[in-house]
C-alpha cells in the first residue's frame, strides 16, 4: 500500500507555500491567495487523502477548506525546522548559533543554536512594506516590475550618505552608509523611478540588516542567515543585505528556496 502524502502547507502573509517528498526528492510550489481555487483543485485531484502539516499566520482561514488530515504547527516551530533543514550542509553555522532573518510581509528575527530557537525582535519593514511604499510611490504593484526597476536603480541620487554630509573631509565611517533614506528629495526635484525602486530596497534591507547586526552582538555571533518570501528572485535586495552584513564584520547566507523555509519546516517537523 502507497504511503499517505505528507505535505507541509505555509499559509503566509501573502502567499501560500508547499512542500511534500515525492520518490525521495523535495517539491515546492506556492500560490496567491486569488489563486486558491487551483491549489485546492491541485490538492483534490493528486493527494485528496494526503496528510497536510498546517503553519502560517493565515492557516486559520483556510484550514476549513482543505480535506484529509490536518495537523496545525506553530509558525515559529516550523521557521526553525525549515531553517535548519535548510542549512544542513552549513555544520559551523549550525553549531556556534546564527541570527536568522525571516523577511516575509512582515519580518521577525530569530536566534537558533543547539536546534532551539528564540524569537528575538520583528519589524514592520518587509515585503509588504516594499509592495506598498511602491504602490504608493511608483503606482506599480507588480513585484518583478518593481525588482527590475531597482536592478537599473542608483541609491545614492535619492539617499543621503555619510559622505555628502561630510564633503570634502573624510568621513569617520564608511561614506557610503545611509546618512538618511529619500535624503535627497526635495520639493521640485525630479527622480526616476528606477532610483526611486532601489532606494525603497535599500530601506527594507537596511533596517533588517542593522537589526540583525543588533542582534548578533547581543548574541555573540558573528552568522547571519537571510529567508523569507521576499528574497524570492530579488537580487538587489539580496546584494544590499549581503553587502551591509559584510560591512558590520558579520557573514551574511542566503539559502536556496528560503521562501519555503516554514512549508519546508511544517512538513519534517516530528
Amino acid at each position: 500500500m502507497e504511503a499517505q502524502k505528507v505535505i507541509g502547507l505555509d499559509a503566509g502573509g501573502s502567499l501560500i507555500k508547499l512542500a511534500y517528498f515525492d520518490r525521495g526528492d523535495l517539491h515546492l510550489k506556492k500560490y496567491s491567495y486569488q489563486d486558491m481555487d487551483s491549489l485546492l483543485g491541485w490538492l483534490s485531484f493528486l493527494a485528496p487523502d494526503a496528510n497536510i502539516r498546517l503553519t502560517g499566520g493565515r492557516s486559520i482561514g483556510i484550514k476549513g477548506k482543505l480535506s484529509g488530515r490536518i495537523s496545525e504547527l506553530t509558525e515559529f516551530e516550523a521557521f526553525t525546522e525549515g531553517a535548519l533543514y535548510l542549512l544542513e550542509n552549513e555544520q559551523s553555522v549550525r553549531e556556534k548559533g546564527f541570527i536568522a532573518v525571516n523577511i516575509g510581509t512582515g519580518s521577525s528575527l530569530h536566534f537558533i543554536k543547539d536546534g532551539k530557537s528564540e524569537r528575538l525582535i520583528g519589524t514592520g519593514a518587509g515585503g509588504g512594506t516594499l509592495l506598498g511604499l511602491a504602490a504608493l510611490l511608483l503606482e506599480t504593484g507588480d513585484y518583478n516590475e518593481l525588482i527590475k526597476l531597482a536592478k537599473n536603480g542608483e541609491r545614492s541620487a535619492v539617499d543621503l550618505q555619510v559622505k555628502d554630509i561630510y564633503a570634502p573631509l573624510e568621513p569617520p565611517v564608511p561614506g557610503c552608509l545611509t546618512a538618511s533614506n529619500f535624503g535627497k528629495v526635495m520639493p521640485g526635484t525630479h527622480h526616476t523611478r528606477e532610483n526611486i525602486a532601489a532606494s525603497l530596497t535599500g530601506l527594507i534591507a537596511e533596517t533588517n540588516m542593522l537589526l540583525a547586526i543588533q542582534a548578533a552582538q547581543t548574541k555573540g555571533t558573528s552568522s547571519i542567515v537571510y529567508f523569507g518570501g521576499a528574497l524570492a528572485g530579488n537580487t538587489p535586495l539580496e546584494g544590499m543585505l549581503e553587502q551591509g552584513t559584510k560591512l558590520f564584520g558579520c557573514e551574511p547566507l542566503i539559502p536556496e528556496s528560503g521562501e519555503f523555509c516554514g512549508a519546508i519546516g511544517a512538513l519534517i517537523a516530528k
